[in-house]
């Protein structure tokens, strides 16, 4: 009678070992293959035209490794969602005709029928048969996939370790309960993909108000006495639409999240925050030489011969010349309010201002020149 000769032990330790570090053996020989591309270009491709692309490809190579890593564990933890539930079910109905694990195991990790993690299950049946516990060999192979529905799993077994009911027993009930974690599971993440949309809805619609304060604002007058609409009412009006939507994303995110009132109002405040600094940052703010700039420019283009501006903030001194090279026409001078009697035997062509100060001004067309009258606002 011809005696059926088992597996070396010796290829079943190498085997084991190669599972065990398959992910280390992935990552190091993506990195010795990358270096080997990298010292190869150094060494033949140095003043090539395609040294740069070859360096890079290079490193790529190098966290090629790492990437499928990432996508092997990202595809189990797939499968293992879709067909772990049903491995429990044969492995509970093996189980209870072999009346032993290790055999149950070896018998379903024969039928290939589990797709991905046809591998793990090869590998939960090995250490079963050198004699390791379901629970620890379980708990061995998801300290490297990682999977939820796993680690479950685990929190059950162990639930129930010292009870009287059956392994097979449990591991049907486990079956049935995994379908409800899923379920539940399922759940979270919708509302957790909900919360991160209102994130990132959040950041969209503001930097589209940011777009398009930046873009239609340059129609209007930073300041004016005659103009409903100026600059500074869109950048006012956008900048409450962007508070207003930190609120009302504020609102969903606690709804969806839940927890204190306290999270609501953190919420709140870093959005308000959010939006002050994008706001601040992206939004051009004037400068009295602009504001006058875009006021003459104004007035040449709608014939208008005289018109007057009130609270412009100069942080710097103002220069005509800068005016006037800008706005492409003759002479431009500024004459200080007590001093309009004496016009332009009292004109300057600069403002000096040392610190932050308010302005008005009135501006009036004299020919081809500008005079402009200049009164600081004094502050009780």
């Amino acid at each position: 009678m011809i005696k059926k000769v088992n597996t070396p032990k010796l290829v079943d330790n190498f085997s084991m070992l190669f599972y065990k570090h398959e992910y280390e053996i992935l990552e190091i020989a993506g990195i010795l293959s990358g270096l080997l591309i990298i010292f190869v270009t150094n060494k033949f491709f140095f003043l090539s035209s395609i040294y740069y692309l070859l360096v890079i490809f290079g490193v790529v190579v190098c966290s090629l490794g790492f990437l499928l890593e990432y996508v092997i564990k990202y595809t189990k933890r797939k499968s293992i969602e879709l067909e772990f539930g049903y491995f429990l079910q044969d492995l509970a109905r093996e189980l209870k005709a072999t009346k032993n694990i290790a055999i149950a195991l070896t018998n379903l990790s024969n039928n290939n029928t589990y797709g991905t993690i046809d591998s793990e299950i090869r590998r939960l049946a090995t250490r079963s048969s050198w004699g390791d516990d379901f629970y620890d060999a379980l708990l061995s192979i998801n300290q490297e996939i990682k999977s939820p529905i796993i680690y479950h799993t685990l929190v059950l077994l162990d639930t129930f370790k010292t009870s009287d009911v059956p392994l097979n027993r449990v591991l049907l009930n486990i079956s049935k309960d995994i379908s409800i974690y899923k379920e539940e599971n399922l759940k979270k993440k919708y509302f957790k993909n909900l919360y991160y949309l209102a994130i990132v809805f959040f950041i969209i619609f503001l930097f589209v108000l940011v777009y398009f304060d930046v873009l239609i604002g340059r129609n209007f007058l930073w300041y004016s006495n005659t103009d409903l609409v100026t600059r500074l009412f869109i950048d006012n009006f956008l900048l409450y639409i962007g508070l207003l939507l930190s609120f009302f994303t504020a609102f969903v995110m606690h709804s969806i999240k839940g927890g204190k009132s306290i999270n609501f109002l953190k919420y709140i405040g870093v959005f308000f925050i959010v939006v002050i600094i994008l706001f601040q940052v992206f939004i051009p703010k004037p400068t009295a030489a602009d504001v006058l700039v875009e006021t003459i420019n104004h007035m040449e283009t709608n014939g208008v011969n005289n018109t007057t501006i009130e609270r412009v903030i100069s942080l710097e001194s103002i220069s005509s010349k800068y005016i006037s090279d800008e706005v492409g026409i003759g002479d431009i001078y500024f004459i200080a309010g007590d001093d309009r009697d004496c016009k332009f035997d009292c004109a300057k062509y600069t403002i000096i201002v040392n610190d932050a100060t308010f302005y008005n001004f009135n501006i009036i067309k004299e020919g081809d020149s500008y005079i402009i009258y200049y009164y600081m606002v004094i502050e009780l």
